[in-house]
């Protein structure tokens, strides 16, 4: 669902013939992305950010999401970048690194590379909550899954300790039956049980995806993720079927890489693995 005020936090920067296709994390939004969109642009890419589905809205429409919807958003995007553009990359963080393969799998002739940015197979980070194991048998029933809603906690994926105060004001102070136009710089300060099951379902697919997928790819990762360990990244590095891969570990950051210390490191690394293929 896309509104006047999703719009504005969308971003399309033209540039070359090369293009990247940005997908932020589920829960996210473009913001997190837009530091990294506008160095890849200063590179010479056009790069496009779209709002996922039902994102960047209340906390009862984001539980409605599902994977197939944000699948749906991200081909058509994909489709939109194209025109005019000679090769399109896809890049993306967290689940938007998972379905940035999943496009490569479904288009492995038409995606030049991806990007993937602390790509979530497992949630096994330092910081996550002891009850990850009793969710994980809870999620599989509908009424509590739409019922219950985890409140981002510290250190919420960043190292930056600014950027994390900032962030960590709204999110203390977020009440879950209202909506705050700062989830469109922020992203939501609740993460749905509902959304965390839909997650769960896309890596089932695109577990069994990646040993045929066969595009260059470039994984960067944070070795102190407080959300999912670096194991992520080598699980799918020792199982994709791409002959030409990669993986970057970065040490100054948490999950949220493309806005956290090593942004520039993250940027770099992207052009850099662009150019090359």
């Amino acid at each position: 669902m896309e509104t006047n005020n999703t719009k504005k936090y969308n971003f399309f920067l033209e540039g070359g013939e090369n293009a990247v296709l940005l997908i932020h994390g589920i829960t996210g939004t473009p913001s997190e992305m837009r530091y990294l969109g506008k160095c890849l642009n200063k590179a010479g890419f056009t790069v496009f950010c779209n709002t996922l589905p039902r994102h960047c809205s209340t906390l009862d429409d984001l539980k409605k999401v599902t994977w197939q919807e944000i699948e749906e958003a991200c081909i058509e995007d994909f489709r939109f970048i194209q025109k005019g553009h000679s090769r399109v990359f896809v890049g993306g963080l967290s689940m938007g690194a998972l379905m940035s393969i999943h496009l490569a799998h479904k288009f492995p002739d038409e995606v030049a590379g991806v990007i993937a940015l602390a790509p979530t197979i497992f949630y096994d980070g330092w910081a996550l909550q002891k009850g990850k194991s009793i969710m994980e048998i809870v999620w599989h029933v509908p009424w509590i899954r739409n019922m219950v809603n985890i409140r981002e906690d510290w250190p919420f994926g960043l190292k930056d300790e600014d950027l994390r105060e900032n962030i960590e004001r709204f999110y203390k102070n977020a009440r879950a039956d209202q909506f705050s136009k700062k989830v469109f710089l922020f992203g939501s300060p609740f993460f749905p049980m509902a959304n965390l099951y839909q997650h769960h379902l896309l890596t089932k697919v695109v577990k069994k995806e990646i040993p045929h997928v066969k595009t260059p790819i470039l994984l960067i990762h944070a070795r102190e993720d407080d959300m999912v360990s670096p194991k992520n990244s080598q699980y799918i590095y020792d199982f994709i079927g791409s002959p030409l891969k990669s993986m970057v570990i970065l040490e100054n950051s948490y999950h949220m890489i493309p806005i956290d210390n090593d942004k520039d490191r993250v940027a770099e690394e992207a052009v850099k693995f662009m150019n090359s293929v």
